[in-house]
């Protein structure tokens, strides 16, 4: 089933019939499959939509026209695209930003987007590219509108959307570089803090930050201590690139692997740290950490440790219970809840 984004994409395909296209961030990989253009190619900054195109163009006999980034190479040359909005209003601006400068002049232009996720906001959004702004179309709670890119366009540089903070906690200083869309962008989420604040000991095994974000748990961790070998994984393209360059703002040796939950991941680790997603777009989505904690039994040594960070309201400690042999709450808040897991 398409999500409904992509089937009011689909009432208008007539549009991207012709030409060279560019579907930004779909929200599922088979909407590539319904359409007859072949030169549609997919940017996707999410990993799991990204495996699913491959996966649905492999099947169909298609070539694999899509990248996984952080930011599409600007020396492309398309005829139009389309952005699937997402939720954070300076995400949409930065990718708009890198769209239209790999658009030729007086290219279509077509973003669509959930009315939850703030589509009405569109048009303001896209007056900086054109002076020809319509909403084509409204169904199934979204909408779709269309701009031809007629103003002028200036290059795109992804470091010029950089947030680079220093931040201390537990006497250990460090650096972090995060850009729009990646989460708590530009400052250090208070759950991740207690998290930090709880971790006594960091050991000199192999160990992983799951869904690092901007990679502020793996940098510390590396910082506490050296000899830590530190493996960072998340889903999106923008964390990746995130927790690399804060790991080289550290001096920290990480390996930073693009990962649907745990599938990307090999072996096994000494000690998991997280402050797990629990929303899927704008969608409240518990599936992503309760298979994470469903699976991490499989990827933790003998004795290994899981600590994890939650929002009290989540209620993890249960699905915990049942997947480990011991559960420790190491601290709570009145909004955040500190467990240690073990095998």
């Amino acid at each position: 089933m398409l999500s409904a984004a992509s089937q009011v994409l689909l009432r208008s395909e007539e549009l991207l019939e012709q030409g060279k296209w560019l579907l930004v961030n779909p929200t599922d990989g088979h909407v590539f499959s319904e359409l007859s253009n072949p030169e549609v190619y997919g940017f996707h900054q999410f990993f799991d939509i990204y495996e699913q195109s491959i996966a649905a163009a492999k099947a169909q006999g298609r070539d694999t026209q899509h990248q996984f980034v952080a930011a599409y190479d600007t020396d492309a040359s398309f005829d139009g695209a389309v952005l699937y909005l997402p939720k954070a209003k300076a995400h949409g601006q930065m990718l708009l930003a890198n769209i239209v400068a790999c658009l030729k002049p007086g290219a279509t232009l077509l973003v669509v987007g959930e009315n939850k996720g703030g589509i009405k906001s569109a048009a303001k959004l896209l007056t900086p590219y054109s002076d020809n702004v319509n909403k084509i179309d409204s169904a199934r709670h979204c909408a779709m509108f269309a701009a031809v890119v007629d103003k002028p366009v200036a290059p795109f540089d992804i470091t010029k959307w950089q947030d680079v903070s220093e931040q201390q906690v537990a006497d250990i200083s460090f650096k972090v570089c995060s850009l729009p869309g990646v989460f708590s962008h530009g400052e250090l989420d208070k759950g991740t803090q207690l998290l930090l604040d709880n971790i006594d000991r960091v050991v000199s095994g192999r160990i992983l930050d799951f869904a690092c974000g901007a990679g502020i748990i793996g940098c510390f961790a590396g910082l506490k201590n050296p000899q830590a070998q530190v493996v960072m994984s998340d889903v999106s393209a923008l964390a990746i690139y995130c927790s690399q360059k804060s790991a080289e703002l550290n001096g920290v040796k990480a390996q930073v692997i693009p990962s649907n939950g745990l599938r990307a991941l090999t072996g096994k680790f000494a000690q998991v740290f997280t402050n797990p997603p629990f929303h899927t777009g704008i969608k409240t989505d518990y599936s992503v950490t309760e298979g994470f904690m469903q699976q991490l039994k499989n990827h933790l040594q003998d004795r290994g440790s899981l600590i994890l960070v939650a929002n009290k309201f989540l209620r993890y400690a249960d699905e915990l219970d049942k997947q480990f042999k011991s559960v420790q709450t190491l601290t709570e808040t009145t909004k955040f809840s500190v467990y240690c897991c073990r095998r």
